[in-house]
C-alpha cells in the first residue's frame, strides 16, 4: 500500500513538472509568464505593435499596457476564454473591431485608458461581458457614448469616463447598470443634465461631474440616485439650482458645488431652503449676482436677502460676455446725462428698479439688481463710460487657485471670456432709473414730490417782470400818503 502511494506521488510530480515547461514554451515573446496567484502573461512596456498571437488558452490575467498597440482585432483574444482581468490601457489604440471581446464571459476588469486616440466605441464592443465590475476608459478622448453602449452590463460597480472630451449624454445611457457604485464623469464638456440621463442608476454611491460645462439641470435629472452620498458639481456654469431638483437626494453626504456663477436672489430660495435641511457637508456657494451679494456664501445669507429678483440674467450674461471687441476692450457707455435732462427728474413718475441700460451702438454692461441705487447716478453713469475693464490677478480670489482653460479639463475659455469675478464692481452696479430720458415732462404729483420743490424744476418768468407790479403800487401808495 505504501509502495503504491510512493509510486503515485512519484508520477504526479513527473506531470507537474512536464506540465511547466510546456507552460513556458507557450509564453509569447517580449513577455514574462506566470502561475501564481493566477496564470498571468505581463508584456507591459515591450513597444508591442500589436497584441501577441500566442497566448495560451488558460491564461486568466493579460496584461499589456504601456505599449504601442493600435488595433483590437475580433480575432485577438478568441482563445482565452478563462481571461478575467486585461489591461491594454496607455497604448495608442484607435479602433476596436465589433466581437474583439466576444466570449469573455469571465471577465471582470477591462483597462482601456490612456489611449487617447480612441475617439468612439462601437455599441456593441461590450456585449456580453456579464461578469464586468470596473471599466476604465479616461482619457480616451471619447467624443461621445453610442445608444446602448453599456448594454447588458448588469455587473458593472465602477465606471471611469473622466477627462474625455464628452458634451452629451444621452437618456438611458446607464439604464441597464443597477449595481454601479461609482461615476466618474469629471473633466469633460458636458452641457446639461436631462431628466432620464441617470436613470436606473439606483444603486449609484458617488457621481463625479466637476469641472466640466454644466449650466442646465433638469429638475429630475436625479430622480433615481436615492443612494448616492457623494456629488461633486463645482467648477461648472451653473447660475442656478432649485431645491426639487436636489430633494431625490435623501442619503447625500458630501456635497461640492463652488466654483459656479450662484445668482442669490428669488431664483434661489428653494435651494437655500433645502439646505436648511440638509445635514450633510457642503462646500460654499459663493454669490456672483446681485452685486452686492458678490463673494457671500448662499447658505449663510437671510431670507430678506433674496427678496426680488434678477431680471433676464441671460440677458445679463450675454451682455457681460459679449461686449468685448476684437482689442479686448469693453465698449464705451453713453456719455453723461446733460444738465437739461437732469433737471427733468422731480417730476418724473416712479420707475421699475430693474430698469435695463443700452448703450447707443452696442450692448453695455447691464444690471438687473433690485438693490436700491447710489446717490449720485449721473457720476456713477459717467464712472461706467470713463473706467476701462482690468484683469483681476490677485489669486486668492480664486476658489479653486487654478486657472480653467478651454481644455477638456476647464470650464471658462481663459481668454475670451473672463468670468464674472474678473469685471469691476462698478460694470455690475445698478443704473439708476431715472437716467431714461422721457418723451414730456409730466405734471407734478404730491405723492412724490412737495410744491415748492417741483416748482424750482418748472420754467419760470425773469426777476424784473415779476417786480413790476409789486413797485407800482408801492409808488402809488406813497404818491397818496405824501399828498395827504
Amino acid at each position: 500500500m505504501k509502495r503504491a502511494i510512493a509510486e503515485g506521488s512519484k508520477l504526479l510530480i513527473l506531470v507537474l513538472c512536464l506540465n511547466f515547461p510546456s507552460e513556458a514554451e507557450s509564453c509569447p515573446g517580449a513577455c514574462v509568464c506566470y502561475s501564481e496567484p493566477k496564470i498571468t502573461i505581463s508584456c507591459q512596456q515591450q513597444g508591442l505593435g500589436a497584441i501577441p498571437t500566442e497566448i495560451p488558452i488558460q491564461t486568466q490575467r493579460i496584461f499589456l499596457h504601456s505599449n504601442k498597440i493600435t488595433v483590437i482585432r475580433s480575432t485577438s483574444f478568441t482563445s482565452c476564454r478563462n481571461m478575467s482581468i486585461l489591461w491594454i490601457h496607455s497604448n495608442n489604440i484607435s479602433l476596436i473591431e465589433p466581437g474583439a471581446f466576444y466570449g469573455l464571459d469571465k471577465l471582470e476588469e477591462l483597462d482601456l485608458s490612456d489611449n487617447t486616440n480612441l475617439r468612439s466605441i462601437n455599441p456593441s464592443t461590450f456585449q456580453g461581458l456579464v461578469h464586468l465590475h470596473t471599466l476604465h476608459l479616461d482619457r480616451c478622448g471619447l467624443l461621445e457614448l453610442s445608444t446602448g453602449l453599456f448594454r447588458g452590463l448588469f455587473s458593472l460597480q465602477y465606471l471611469y469616463l473622466q477627462d474625455n472630451s464628452l458634451q452629451n449624454l444621452l437618456d438611458d445611457t446607464f439604464l441597464d447598470l443597477a449595481n454601479l457604485t461609482y461615476l466618474f464623469l469629471h473633466g469633460n464638456r458636458i452641457k446639461s443634465l436631462s431628466e432620464n440621463v441617470f436613470r436606473g442608476l439606483i444603486n449609484l454611491d458617488r457621481l463625479l461631474l466637476h469641472q466640466n460645462r454644466v449650466s442646465v439641470i433638469h429638475r429630475r435629472a436625479f430622480h433615481d440616485l436615492g443612494k448616492v452620498m457623494t456629488l461633486y458639481l463645482f467648477n461648472n456654469n451653473l447660475t442656478v439650482l432649485t431645491g426639487e431638483t436636489m430633494a431625490p437626494l435623501v442619503s447625500l453626504q458630501y456635497l461640492r458645488l463652488n466654483g459656479n456663477q450662484w445668482v442669490c436672489d428669488c431664483q434661489a430660495r428653494s435651494l437655500w431652503d433645502w439646505f436648511k435641511q440638509f445635514k450633510g457637508s457642503s462646500s460654499e456657494l459663493e454669490c456672483h449676482l446681485p452685486a452686492h451679494l458678490a463673494g457671500r456664501d448662499l447658505k449663510r445669507l437671510q431670507s430678506a436677502d433674496l427678496e426680488g429678483c434678477v431680471d433676464s440674467f441671460n440677458q445679463i450674461r450675454t451682455s457681460v460676455f459679449s461686449t468685448k471687441t476684437r482689442t479686448g476692450k469693453l465698449p464705451t457707455a453713453d456719455p453723461p446725462l446733460s444738465p437739461h435732462d437732469g433737471g427733468r427728474k422731480c417730476c418724473q413718475p416712479e420707475m421699475d428698479k430693474s430698469f435695463i441700460y443700452e448703450a447707443k451702438a452696442k450692448a453695455g454692461p447691464s444690471s438687473h439688481s433690485s438693490r436700491a441705487s447710489s446717490n449720485n447716478p449721473l457720476k456713477d453713469k459717467e464712472n461706467i463710460a470713463k473706467t476701462k475693464p482690468q484683469v483681476e490677478t490677485d489669486p486668492s480670489k480664486n476658489s479653486s487657485n487654478k486657472q480653467i482653460n478651454d481644455s477638456p479639463f476647464g470650464t471658462f475659455p481663459s481668454a475670451v471670456d473672463p468670468p464674472l469675478t474678473n469685471l469691476k464692481p462698478e460694470f455690475l452696479g445698478p443704473i439708476e432709473p431715472s437716467t431714461v430720458p422721457t418723451k414730456r415732462r409730466q405734471g407734478c404729483s404730491k405723492k412724490n414730490k412737495s410744491r415748492s420743490q417741483c416748482r424750482i424744476a418748472q420754467p419760470t418768468q425773469s426777476t424784473t417782470s415779476r417786480l413790476i407790479p409789486s413797485l407800482s403800487i408801492t409808488l402809488l401808495v406813497w404818491s397818496l400818503f405824501w399828498s395827504c
